[in-house]
Order: structure tokens, then sequence, then C-alpha cells
């Protein structure tokens, strides 16, 4: 049985945003709720027994209850209990009792005479002691304050102030509802601040989600370093943001830790100040940086109309003449020439030697010897390859082996009498001077006195093919699958772009390569192009 599941999609980052305010505005609301209203009962607790407190002092220290209470006056004290209880609001109890407990004073004159009810009047009856308790009595469940009646100096009986518990319950259910109906109000409007918030940030984010920018940033950094182009990039302040890798490299930079640092105090020939000022692009401009020549490109950074910031690019000159001569096929026909220039100079010096020494007939029959061999290699080459370019390539490559001591043939089966103009003799000659040439420095590298290099052209078939094997030192299968990515060279200076254009072009075309190699006894590179997708 499979089982799919489909992955749900992620919370959005406002509703993140949202989720999380809200939770701590309840979290935080509620604890301070929580803490406000112990705070407000114990508040309450405190006042209610002060005030209670405080009424019974007051009616135990009044002369009037004293004397009478010593004198045994109900009637005195009932009066003066009933007319305080009329005008006290938070006092629903005053009973006033001898020393025996019996009640002379209470709410509710049927009760007079009776003993005291609750059990905590012992102590003020005993001690004298003032002190508040919670008991339940004739009337309900209270909180009552205690204080001794006193009369010349002896005590007569006792005063007890109480507020009903229920009224206190009460009062703590209205500290409550107050408490909840200001959180409430605080939550509301904290939620609505938390909607508030969400919006503004993710506007502030260009509207994009958390993993998106994290993909933006790993995106970022990967096409940071695959850029063998320098990057640097500067805000409106001058200050460095941004260096990558290549920028470091190209301009020698030992200290990396540039970024927040003036562009003026590291790289004071840069342009990009004059960017900033003009808000005006410029494009491939010549420029010295801390001694390195490159090749810039400084564009403004606008954040609407304003600037806000400015970025060059830029490579080294150098190497972007190179990659220019590979990707034209300049160098291939450059380096034929030289080569071609050099043999006839070597041969030049060799008639004039001859010529000095006057042995006229050496000079006859080397120059004849010339003639012919010139004839011979020229009547082969142009007989087989139709193209003028790629002829002269050859018999370029061809000098230039000799001067590595490298002998170069032509297969004798080889035919290339036209080139097909989808094809473009551009193409093949970047090709076949990238392979040779790499042919002949393999061989170079193994340093053996017979090294030989083997090219085969044929265009007769259904296929175009070109192929070049040499005697060389030959390729790792290890390696094999990275010597046509960019940068990588086992030649010493070289910068490793050769056999990465005969590779694009080769892709490009809709063609194919192959290599055989083995080490130690050399390499077979074999590019096919298919004629009807050309």
């Amino acid at each position: 049985m499979n089982l799919k599941f489909r992955r749900l999609n992620p919370i959005k980052l406002q509703l993140k945003l949202t989720i999380l305010i809200m939770f701590l505005i309840v979290f935080s609301t509620g604890i301070s709720s929580y803490f406000v209203s112990r705070f407000e009962f114990v508040r309450l607790e405190e006042k209610i027994e002060s005030d209670l407190y405080n009424v019974a002092g007051i009616i135990a220290d009044t002369p009037l209850i004293q004397k009478n209470l010593y004198e045994k006056n109900e009637q005195a004290i009932q009066q003066y209990v009933e007319h305080q209880l009329e005008s006290l609001i938070d006092v629903e109890i005053i009973t006033i009792a001898d020393m025996e407990g019996i009640r002379f004073g209470h709410p509710n004159s049927d009760r007079l005479g009776e003993r005291f009810v609750g059990g905590d009047e012992l102590k003020v009856i005993s001690e004298g002691a003032k002190y508040t308790s919670v008991a339940t009595g004739t009337l309900g469940r209270s909180v009552r304050a205690f204080a001794p009646v006193y009369y010349q100096n002896e005590q007569v009986g006792f005063v007890m102030a109480a507020h009903l518990f229920d009224d206190v319950l009460l009062a703590r259910r209205n500290v409550e509802l107050n408490i909840i109906i200001y959180t409430l109000i605080g939550i509301v409007f904290g939620s609505m601040g938390a909607i508030v918030i969400a919006i503004i940030i993710k506007d502030n984010l260009l509207g994009l989600e958390p993993h998106e920018i994290v993909q933006l940033y790993r995106e970022k950094n990967a096409m940071l370093k695959s850029l063998h182009e320098g990057i640097l990039a500067i805000d409106d302040k001058g200050l460095i943001t941004m260096m990558n890798d290549s920028a470091i490299k190209i301009l020698g930079i030992k200290d990396t830790d540039v970024v927040g640092k003036h562009i003026n105090l590291l790289f004071p020939t840069s342009k990009l100040l004059r960017v900033l000022e003009t808000g005006v692009a410029e494009y491939d401009r010549g420029q010295k940086i801390n001694g390195a020549h490159v090749m810039t490109n400084r564009v403004p950074v606008l954040e609407g109309n304003r600037i806000v910031g400015a970025i060059g690019t830029f490579r080294d000159r150098t190497e972007v003449v190179a990659m220019a001569e590979e990707i034209t096929g300049v160098k291939q026909i450059i380096e034929a020439l030289r080569a071609n220039t050099h043999e006839f100079m070597n041969k030049l010096h060799v008639i004039m030697g001859l010529l000095e020494m006057g042995d006229d007939s050496s000079t006859k029959a080397y120059i004849i010897d010339l003639k012919e061999s010139h004839d011979m290699i020229h009547e082969m080459v142009v007989e087989k390859i139709g193209n003028p370019m790629i002829s002269a390539l050859l018999l370029g490559k061809l000098n230039r082996a000799k001067e590595e001591s490298v002998k170069l043939y032509l297969s004798e089966d080889s035919s290339f009498k036209q080139v097909d103009d989808r094809l473009g003799s551009q193409v093949v000659i970047i090709i076949i001077g990238n392979l040779i040439e790499n042919a002949i420095e393999a061989i170079k590298r193994s340093n053996q006195s017979n090294g030989m290099v083997d090219v085969y052209l044929n265009d007769l078939g259904p296929e175009i093919i070109i192929q070049v094997t040499d005697n060389g030192v030959g390729i790792e299968a290890s390696q094999i699958s990275r010597i046509f990515r960019r940068g990588y060279s086992t030649k010493p200076g070289s910068n490793g772009i050769g056999l990465d254009i005969v590779n694009a072009n080769v892709i490009r075309l809709g063609g194919k390569i192959e290599v055989d190699s083995e080490v130690g006894e050399g390499s077979t590179f074999t590019v096919t192009f298919p004629v009807e997708e050309i």
C-alpha cells in the first residue's frame, strides 16, 4: 500500500508574528493580572482588617462605652452600637461584651444577654490583646477585630468589629472583574497592535517569508562564491558592506576584515564614491586598484529615487584578454603565426650561416630540401583541409610541436574539405588548437624523447569527427570529470579555461566529447558533431 503525504504549507510570517506577539501579550498580561490581583486582594484584606481594627479601638476607647460597660448599662450600649452601624460602611457587626463574654451590644438586639459565639474572644479576655481573626458567629462567617475595654485601668470587657466574609468575597469578585475587564481591553488593543506590527515587519521584508529569505541568502552566497568576478559593495556613507572571495584574490588583500571600513581607506583609487554622487552607471572601465589592472563595472543601488549605495564588479584585465583570445580562437592563430615565424627565422639563420661560409652548393641543397619538404607538408595539409584558417593553424602547430621536439601527424585518412557555416571555422580552430596544445603539454610533462601527437579530422560521414591522440602522461580516471571545469589545470601559469571553452562549444552545438586515457600511456580526445544537428 502506497501512502502519500502532502507537505503542509508553512505558516506565513505575518501570522507567525501575530500569534507570537499575541501570545506574549496574553502571557505577560495574564502574569501581570495574577500578581496585580494578588496584590489587590492582600491590600483589600489589609484595608478591611485595618478599618475594623481602628473601629474596634476607637469604640473601646470611648468613655461612654467604658462607663456603661462597667455599669452593665445594656440600653445605652445598644443605642450606641446601632448608631455606629448606621454611619459605618464596611463594618456590618459591632459586638460589645463583658469579661464573661455576655453581649451588651449587638446588631441584633434579640441576641443581647447571650454569650459571645466564635471562640476567638478568649485571647482578648485573658490577655487584653488587640488582634484580628476569621471566625463564624451568629450572623455568619466574618473577619473580626478585637480590642479590650478598660475603665479606671481595669478591663471590663471587649469590643469586636466585624465584616461579613460574604461581603469580603463580593469585594474580591469586584476586584477580579475589574482586572479581567482591563486585561481583556489590553489584550484586544495589544492584538490590534500585534497585527499592525506584523504587517509593518512583513512590508519591511518586502513581503518575503523566512524560508524565502534564507533561500535568497544561500543563493546569494553560492553566486558570490561561484563568480570569478570580484564584487565590492558600499552603502551611502561609503562604508564597505560586502566583498566576495574573488575580489579579495584579485586585489591581493591580506586583511579580509574589510566590512564596515570606509572605501577610501582601503582603495583610494576606487571610483564608487563618484557613482554615489552622480548616480550614473559606468561600464567596462579600465582601472588600477591596489596595483591590479582590472576591467570594472560600477552601478548605483537605488531605493526608489534615492541612492543608497553602489556596487562594483571587476575582473583581472590579463585574464579578460586571455579569455577573449581563447573564446575567439585568436590565441590559437597567434600561436600558429609565432611558431611559423620562429621556424622561418631558424631556417633563415641556417641559410645566412651557409652563405657566410661560402658553401653555395650546401645552401642550394638546403633551400631545395626546404622547398620540397614545405611543398610536401603544404600539399598534404591543403589537400586534406579545405579551410585556409584551419590549414594555417595546423601548419603553425606542426612548427610549434617541432619546437618542443614533438612529432605531430595529420592522419592520412583525414578529410576536412569545408566547414559547415553553422559550425564555423572559429569553433573548429578553438577545439583543434586547444586539444593539440594540451597534447603537446602532456608530452612535455612525460619527459620522453619520442613524443607524438596524431590528429584525425573527418567530415565525410554522418558525424564530424575531431580526434587528437598523444602518448603523454595520461590522466587519472578520477580526474577526467574535472578537466573540463573552469579554472582546473595541471599546467603552471594556466588559467584553466581552454578545455572549459572547448566543452562549452561542443555542448552548445549538440556534440559530445569523449576522453580515453591511461596514466603513463597517453590520451585520446574525440569530439563528434552530428551533421544534421549542427
